[in-house]
């Protein structure tokens, strides 16, 4: 990974103690895990995992005790804390994708500090709150803001329209059944014997041509449907307004 390659480089370019390289050692351990998957179901496959977390989680409380009170080092020690957290949140299942997961663990590698040049970002933060939330941190809050607000944009486009059924309002919004089909979508509304339902939570298993075709049956023309956006959509935007504006939470603290 080519975070692994650059942070040792970055250490040394900033004439860091090289002791600080022994951070690689909690990082190594977690990427071994989230990146490399065993190909058997042996016994020590399976705890292998355990021990990796554990190496990662001992050496991270080590490098700390030793270190933690330098602001550069802080820094350092925030990567594999981050990760772990993305980690726990993904078992969670609070960050829903694997690909998510990884993305964001990859961004904690590759930005240990803020991507600072001239006046940009915008919102930078004082120490604390860098320290507290790094730069990948910062790519999922923002991500999470645009999330929220998301439904907004649905509820302006739809009453712009003049379709306002509750709740799908907020999540989604109507098409023609014709079209339905070739887009990006999951339904919002079937037929089930001759009823027609309406619900919010997408049916990931479904024969959307079957469920078409029962709809129109019972004379339904437009449905209402929620796209298909991966939180990597999402993360996308949060990594640009990251670098350009910054962590839009530091607008809310002055410490």
């Amino acid at each position: 990974m080519l975070g692994v390659v650059l942070l040792p480089m970055r250490i040394v370019v900033d004439d860091a103690p090289a002791e600080y390289l022994l951070i690689l050692i909690p990082i190594l351990a977690i990427l071994s895990d989230v990146f490399w998957d065993a190909n058997d179901d042996s016994s020590l496959s399976r705890y292998t995992p355990l021990l990796k977390y554990g190496v990662a989680l001992i050496a991270t409380v080590a490098l700390a005790m030793a270190w933690a009170d330098n602001e550069y080092f802080r820094h350092l020690l925030a990567i594999p804390i981050v990760m772990i957290v993305i980690v726990v949140l993904y078992m969670l299942d609070l960050i829903r994708g694997g690909a998510d997961a990884k993305a964001l663990i990859a961004l904690a590698v590759l930005f240990p500090f803020y991507p600072v040049i001239a006046e940009i970002p915008l919102i930078l933060g004082n120490e604390t709150l860098q320290t507290l939330f790094p730069f990948s941190l910062s790519v999922l809050v923002n991500a999470a803001i645009l999330v929220v607000f998301l439904p907004l944009a649905f509820l302006v486009t739809n009453l712009v329209r003049g379709d306002t059924k509750f709740p799908q309002v907020f999540v989604g919004y109507r098409m023609s059944i014709e079209s339905i089909a070739n887009q990006h979508v999951w339904l919002m509304e079937r037929a089930v014997d001759g009823s027609h339902v309406f619900y919010t939570r997408p049916k990931m298993e479904e024969d959307l041509r079957v469920e078409l075709d029962r709809l129109r049956e019972i004379g339904v023309s437009r449905a209402w449907v929620t796209p298909k956006i991966p939180f990597i959509v999402p993360m996308l935007a949060g990594l640009f307004l990251a670098t350009i504006v910054g962590n839009l939470l530091f607008l809310f603290f002055s410490f």
